[in-house]
């Protein structure tokens, strides 16, 4: 096989190959050149195109330009347009197609000359105004008849008059307005970071701050509603004017509610005013629409009053009423105060421990619920807006308090834990308690926080011991003066304590001595000895105490019970490090029922346990 001419049959075969694709294939084939060539304007592109001025009769003018590739108004007035309906007059005209030439000499055998073919005057003048100063001037007539699918067109330049489809006159605007853009606003482009609401003597003003958060800074400093800010602002960059009804600077603002206007929404950026809008009253005929003026056209326009209605609320319905702001993940310390002071530290990612008044784990399950809650809290209402004396709200020193503290990495000396959040609770008020967010100088009233720990004992791991079985050598009952003694002595061994002769299930003791042996609380419920009787644990008078071998966690660990509570679960109580007498809390019921069936004093029923 000759390689050489292989070489080079393939090297012709990627040049041809390169040609139809580079250079064949982009080249216009016959009926392409032959559509492009029967067009009216055939060198034309849309590109080309920067400006029109356009004449309906004697009855308006337009001009418009187009830079940045956005199309304005320059006359009548200057003002922004929409560029869907100038873009499909341009396409149409560039569609065109010469579909007859009546010639000069024939124009003037007419009797009325250009007026037979409604060019003297033309119904419309177009006029494109290209790159390089260039311009295109066309004179629209009429229709050879009415419904005939032609028009007379006339090109400055060219002899005669022609004929062409009559499609691109249904683009044409019947009036300026048609080409206007009806957005009310663009914010897009309007660089500010502050909003402001005037009426009258008083002001409604927010500002963003860095992180995208909106503050407001009139008629008091606190924390704005950002979500309810950004939502009004898309709200606003959406809204279309329904009609638009002056243009004149001079016009006569009384009868529009603009003399002077009920708001003024003022868009800056520092003390520079970019961008306002004026709202005035409604039309006596239509309550729901407003009249509303853009400063920077000096324009009257008519708008739904659903767009504007928002912005005439009350301060208050722009203020953040959550009482605590921050992330769950950047707390790191927990301070409370309600009926004792305490403090958590979060000892890794999903792991806490008191550290006051005690040193305990703490539950991580009712630490995040804590955490929520208080991202739950919003107050009601505003008591004072300023106040200087939070002592007669009962807030100087509060009645409780929560904070909310970040460690700071490469601190100076001194305190190392930056205040996130915090909230003073105060009297009550009613149903209500008045409250201060984070050193605001403004009081609120908010409902009762029941679900939020008072103590530290509520915030506690729920497992209260963890024993095995095998630890265990007896339990002892004792239940409304009597007392019954089992020893294990081994695996599902179980014996009673000599003078009693009650018959005994192995198996369900075993069970039994388990649950006991991993006691947990289902809910904290309260603390101290003189709570005993309100949850019933004098009138049942009932404790288990499991006996452990030497080297446990301690050689007894004693769990009394009371009654039920209204979920069902029976109240019990249990001595704890760092309390101040017993802890109540409800029982698990998968832990009561061997309780109750196996580990008591009064008329056992032996084997009415579940088996393991």
């Amino acid at each position: 096989m000759n390689t050489r001419l292989t070489r080079w049959l393939v090297l012709l075969a990627l040049g041809l190959f390169a040609f139809i694709f580079f250079y064949e294939r982009r080249v216009p084939d016959t009926n392409q050149k032959a559509e492009r060539s029967a067009r009216l304007f055939p060198g034309l592109a849309l590109s080309d195109i920067t400006g029109i001025n356009l004449a309906r009769g004697t009855n308006f003018l337009l001009r418009l330009e187009r830079r940045d590739d956005q199309w304005r108004f320059i006359a009548p007035v200057a003002y922004p347009a929409q560029p869907g309906g100038i873009e499909r007059l341009l396409n149409a005209l560039l569609q065109l197609r010469l579909e007859g030439t009546i010639s000069a000499q024939e124009v003037l055998a007419q009797t009325n000359g250009l007026a037979s073919f409604g060019l003297s005057p033309p119904a419309a003048i177009i006029e494109l105004v290209l790159h390089g100063a260039n311009r295109l001037e066309m004179r629209v007539g009429r229709q050879p008849w009415l419904g005939h699918p032609q028009v007379y067109l006339q090109v400055v330049g060219r002899d005669g008059v022609l004929t062409t489809g009559a499609d691109f006159v249904r683009a044409l605007p019947a009036s300026p307005d048609d080409w206007r853009d009806r957005a009310l606003v663009n914010l897009t482009g309007v660089d500010f970071d502050r909003v402001e609401v005037r009426t009258g003597a008083s002001t409604l003003e927010v500002v963003r701050r860095p992180a995208r958060q909106w503050q407001m800074t009139k008629p008091l400093l606190t924390r704005a509603n950002s979500a309810r800010v950004d939502f009004l602002l898309e709200q606003l960059q959406m809204a279309t004017v329904l009609r638009f009804l002056t243009d004149d600077p001079r016009a006569d603002l009384e009868p529009f509610g603009l003399l002077p206007p009920e708001r003024e929404l003022v868009f800056g950026r520092g003390t520079n005013e970019l961008l306002v809008l004026q709202l005035g009253r409604s039309p006596t005929n239509d309550p729901n629409q407003v009249f509303v003026r853009r400063l920077s056209h000096s324009n009257v326009v008519l708008v739904a009053r659903s767009v504007v209605e928002p912005w005439r609320a009350s301060f208050r319905e722009f203020c953040d009423r959550r009482m605590m702001v921050f992330r769950p993940e950047a707390v790191d310390r927990i301070e409370g105060r309600g009926d004792e002071a305490f403090v958590l530290q979060r000892e890794a990612k999903d792991r806490w421990r008191i550290i006051e008044p005690f040193s305990a784990p703490a539950d991580n399950v009712l630490v995040l619920e804590m955490l929520a809650n208080l991202a739950s809290l919003e107050f009601l209402e505003f008591e004072k807006e300023v106040v200087t004396d939070f002592a007669a709200y009962g807030l100087d020193p509060p009645r409780s308090q929560y904070v909310l503290r970040a460690s700071l990495t490469n601190a100076p000396p001194g305190p190392t834990n930056q205040v996130l959040a915090q909230v003073d609770f105060g009297n009550p008020s009613g149903y209500k308690l008045f409250a201060r967010r984070s050193l605001e100088n403004s009081v609120v009233t908010t409902l009762a926080p029941d679900r939020l720990p008072r103590a530290a004992f509520q915030l506690r791991d729920r497992r209260l011991w963890n024993v095995a079985t095998n630890e265990i050598q007896a339990i002892v009952v004792q239940q409304q003066g009597r007392t019954r003694k089992l020893l294990r002595t081994g695996p599902l061994q179980w014996s009673l304590a000599p003078g009693s002769v009650d018959p005994l299930n192995p198996f369900s003791l075993e069970e039994a001595a388990h649950q006991v042996g991993h006691l947990r609380a289902e809910v904290w419920t309260a603390r101290g000895e003189e709570q005993l009787a309100r949850y019933g644990f004098l009138v049942a008078d009932h404790r288990v105490t499991l006996e452990l071998a030497p080297g446990s966690l301690a050689p007894r660990l004693t769990v009394r019970f009371g009654r039920k509570s209204l979920s069902g679960r029976p109240f019990a109580a249990v001595e704890l490090p760092g309390e101040r007498g017993p802890v109540v809390f409800e029982c698990p019921l998968s832990i009561y029922d061997f309780v109750q069936s196996d580990l008591t004093a009064l008329n056992p029923h032996p084997g009415s346990g579940s088996a393991p």
